[in-house]
């Protein structure tokens, strides 16, 4: 079984992906240029937002699947770890590299580093940085008020500056790859660090 998180984030994203469905449903035409932005610009959010509850909950599965409540010494030190972990959960909102690499390392021990460029990405390392970097400067741009970003997946055919139908998709892929590497990669995390085999398939 997949871990809780991804489930919970695979179950979010189909819904989100209706968004971009609807902005090219010819037989809900005619739809304006603006509209089709409006439903691109809710959906790159929707994805940003199930990206960083995808975060919090990994984290959370982590702290269920060590739980010891039997050995007191350790449940002692679990508890402040978790009530720290939780703590800084609340605060957490930019899942960028920076702030996800800090969150699982301070409060897992888990270094995504390793993990998050190469084959299963189909991106190294720096560029998987810098389109999740990219991805949340444009959500903080429509969402502030400012003007987008451009970038090479922020403009279309004809060089305009907006979303399209193809950077949509290719956010959703992105961020289904990134949860499945860090999916293995904190599973290898807790079955070397903890012993606890099989905690769940990727």
């Amino acid at each position: 079984m997949s871990p809780p998180a991804a489930l919970k984030y695979i179950n979010s994203t189909s819904h989100i992906q209706t968004l971009r469905k609807t902005a090219t449903d010819k037989h809900l035409r005619p739809i304006s240029r603006k509209e089709i932005q409006i439903y691109y610009h809710a959906a790159l959010t929707g994805n940003v937002a199930a990206w960083n509850a995808y975060i919090s909950n990994l984290v959370h599965d982590f702290y269920s699947l060590i739980s010891e409540p039997s050995n007191q010494i350790f449940d002692a030190v679990y508890t402040i770890a978790q009530q720290a972990a939780d703590n800084a959960l609340l605060r957490f909102n930019t899942p960028n590299w920076e702030n996800t690499r800090a969150i699982f390392v301070q409060y897992t021990g888990y270094d995504p580093i390793g993990d998050w460029g190469g084959s299963q990405t189909n991106m190294n390392l720096e560029q998987v940085k810098q389109r999740l970097a990219e991805i949340l400067k444009v959500r903080h741009s429509f969402a502030h008020g400012f003007d987008m970003p451009a970038y090479t997946w922020t403009q279309s055919p004809s060089g305009q500056v907006r979303l399209t139908n193809k950077a949509i998709k290719e956010t959703e892929i992105f961020f289904k790859n990134l949860v499945k590497v860090t999916d293995i990669g904190m599973k290898a995390h807790i079955e070397l660090t903890y012993g606890l085999r099989g905690c769940w398939q990727v």
